[in-house]
């Protein structure tokens, strides 16, 4: 029988007076994708760790493993081998009613093409999530409104995604990545369909939730402004974190930049 959300949440919060921590940790990753005798080798080996309330970027080429590794720490894919701790529990000891009690609360998504839904308002759309947390109707309304507040669109709550410009869908998707108060966001590539000065605008949005709410913000991204405000950069090749960085150590005139 699967435990309950009092017990879940006991489990994966920490004591208030806890000292900062390792909220995500990965050792030894592995994925491998089969196809019949054809296989490919998502993640060699890949090792990481994230401490609350941290702001991490994750850089790399294409096909070097970043996506498959947002997967697996993000609870939406299993590893082959390895392990993944959250609050230091084992992910892959929980079953699927706990999973997804982890996944609704304890992470928030955003993604570069916002994947809103494109029929429902913002206020829908950020409702949600509280929704498939069990939340009263009217209370989980007023929270939407404010975190539709708190990302500068308080007056576009009954608009539609297709009413809104890019910029603004990505500020509905981080409304809605913050709807049950996560201690987690994981944002793939959040300013890529952005303009420059859009673009300056979320990650100014997701330093200040950062600063705000202690939420630790995992990203994965080749936005030099995004890299510069970090805490610090993990480079991941071939299916391996190869090295990691904070800002101030690093040369972004460098021709790995440019």
């Amino acid at each position: 029988m699967a435990i309950t959300n009092d017990k879940l949440r006991s489990l994966f919060e920490p004591p208030a007076q806890a000292p900062p921590d390792h909220v995500i940790r990965a050792v030894g990753l592995t994925k491998v994708y089969r196809m019949g005798t054809e296989e490919t080798h998502a993640l060699r080996g890949a090792s990481m760790q994230a401490l609350r309330g941290e702001y991490l970027s994750i850089m790399g080429p294409s096909g070097s493993g970043k996506s498959t590794l947002f997967n697996l720490i993000g609870a939406l894919q299993k590893p082959t081998s390895g392990k993944v701790y959250i609050d230091q529990v084992d992910i892959a000891q929980l079953d699927t009613e706990e999973l997804a009690w982890l996944r609704c609360r304890k992470i928030g998504y955003i993604f570069q093409t916002f994947n809103l839904i494109q029929v429902m308002t913002c206020l829908e759309n950020v409702m949600l999530p509280m929704a498939y947390a069990g939340r009263e109707a009217e209370e989980a309304r007023e929270s939407a409104i404010r975190k539709l507040e708190l990302v500068g669109l308080g007056h576009r709550v009954l608009h539609k995604p297709a009413e809104l410009s890019g910029g603004q869908q990505q500020r509905v998707a981080i409304a809605r990545a913050m709807a049950n108060d996560p201690a987690i966001i994981l944002a793939d590539e959040p300013t890529a369909n952005l303009d420059q000065k859009t673009g300056e605008e979320m990650i100014e949005l997701l330093a200040y939730l950062k600063q705000t709410f202690a939420v630790t913000i995992i990203s994965a991204t080749h936005d030099l402004k995004m890299l510069q405000r970090s805490d610090r950069i993990l480079w991941i090749e071939d299916g391996r974190i190869v090295k990691a960085a904070r800002p101030d150590d690093i040369d972004f005139q460098s021709s790995e930049f440019h």
